[in-house]
């Protein structure tokens, strides 16, 4: 049987590429991006960035970006296409509001059945001009503005995305912008804000609240940045290593952001050998090399306070969940319903397929695990387009020879156009 060994560099960060990207824009003057993830989801926004009259050339293996200042966009001459990228619709309408531009956001099928209000509501509390497809979808017309009113803004519902977008329009904004956090979330736009030198406050309000204080408008001096190894897309290596026997391997620069890593502490939880030795820090980021061997894993129940930390993982550990001895629960997924596909229906659809039992209640998933199932034939996996569900099922797929069939491998390509080669690389010894 196949097994993994070895080290590889991951691809980088999905989520801060795009950070990267669009704070590079903002600023006064010439950035040099090293690592950026040249996904289909990266590359959206680096072309909207161009529509806004950002100049942004290749040179080798480093992305320069030559900043225009934070209310530097200018009016584009046609629509800004997302495609299927969530990050980039809503971090992109959040730059654009506070310039005085009108703009149009269209995306794929798929992003536009995402919802856009939970970010519009509070741009139009600032002035911004805002249509919206059925009250809530893409297509999105914007007419952006100088001079909208910094406020208050108290977010509900955890929203990592909304928060930066709400940010982003912060930074050309005369006046203060405070954004409370009922439910803390990911801190890529806030690491990035201080490697940058932008002065902004952060107060902890409570174990799981936080409010950020901005005071624009800023003007932010070009530094160079370097984007650490994704996470997210560690972590389908990470379960490959843990579920096929005689695997031991190290991938190395990974961002260890607390906010990202959570999955590792469920996979050690289920009995998982995987030690991490932090390196250095790299452009606000902490980085360092993970090191996983094959481990008989156990079932474990997966509190929902958890699910805004594991929401992109998911997939890949109801995969290890398949494996474990036992019955893993996993509670509180709601969330996955809005993204690329909706994942519970997409989990729970496959790994019945394949031939394990696996029950839905709401928004709770139990997965009783066996390592005994064996294929006969040849199953057909239904990604729904979705490149962590591909991604999660190829990783089975080496436990059974290949008879699962990915019906459409060529969406992975929208968060991790090198998987297969990086997959490629740590089999074959």
């Amino acid at each position: 049987m196949l097994k993994l060994k070895g080290s590889i560099k991951i691809s980088g960060d999905k989520s801060i590429s795009h950070r990267a990207l669009i704070f590079a824009s903002l600023s006064t003057g010439k950035v040099k991006i090293s690592n950026l993830l040249e996904s289909d989801d990266v590359m959206r926004t680096l072309n909207i960035l161009k529509e806004l009259g950002i100049k942004i050339i290749k040179k080798k293996a480093q992305w320069i970006v030559y900043g225009n200042g934070t209310g530097g966009y200018i009016q584009p001459a046609q629509v800004l296409d997302c495609g299927n990228s969530g990050t980039t619709s809503r971090l992109m309408i959040g730059a654009v509001s506070s310039n005085p531009i009108s703009c149009t956001f269209i995306g794929d099928n798929s992003l536009s059945k995402r919802s856009m209000s939970r970010l519009s509501v509070f741009l139009e509390k600032m002035g911004a001009e805002i249509k919206l497809t059925k009250k809530d979808f893409l297509p999105l017309h914007i007419i952006g503005d100088i001079n909208l009113i910094p406020m208050e803004h108290i977010m509900q519902k955890a929203s990592a995305q909304v928060k930066s977008a709400i940010i982003l329009s912060a930074l050309n904004l005369r006046g203060k912008t405070r954004i409370i956090e009922k439910k803390n979330t990911r801190d890529h736009t806030e690491r990035l804000l201080r490697y940058l030198k932008i002065n902004f406050k952060k107060k902890i309000l409570s174990k799981s609240s936080t409010s950020i204080e901005l005071n624009g408008p800023y003007e932010i001096k070009p530094r160079n940045i370097i984007v650490a190894s994704d996470p997210s897309s560690a972590a389908f290596f990470i379960v490959g290593a843990l579920i096929i026997p005689d695997s031991k391997i190290t991938l190395k620069n990974i961002a260890l952001n607390k906010s990202r890593i959570a999955f590792i502490d469920v996979l050690k939880k289920m009995g998982g050998k995987i030690r991490i030795k932090k390196t250095k820090s790299i452009s606000g980021e902490d980085v360092g090399d993970i090191h996983v061997k094959y481990s008989l894993l156990n079932a474990i129940k997966i509190k929902a306070s958890l699910s805004p930390y594991l929401i992109d993982e998911y997939p890949i550990l109801s995969i290890a969940a398949s494996q474990a001895k036992g019955i893993t629960t996993m509670r509180g997924l709601s969330e996955l319903r809005h993204k690329e596909s909706d994942r519970i229906k997409s989990i729970v659809t496959n790994l019945s397929k394949v031939g394990f039992k696996v029950v839905s209640n709401k928004d709770d998933i139990s997965i009783k695990g066996s390592n005994k199932i064996q294929i006969d034939n040849r199953k057909k996996i239904k990604t729904y387009g979705d490149h962590r569900i591909a991604m999660s099922f190829v990783i089975l797929g080496l436990l059974y020879k290949n008879k699962l069939i990915i019906d459409d491998e060529s969406c992975i390509s929208i968060s991790y156009p090198d998987f297969k080669n990086h997959l490629k690389k740590l089999s074959s010894h």
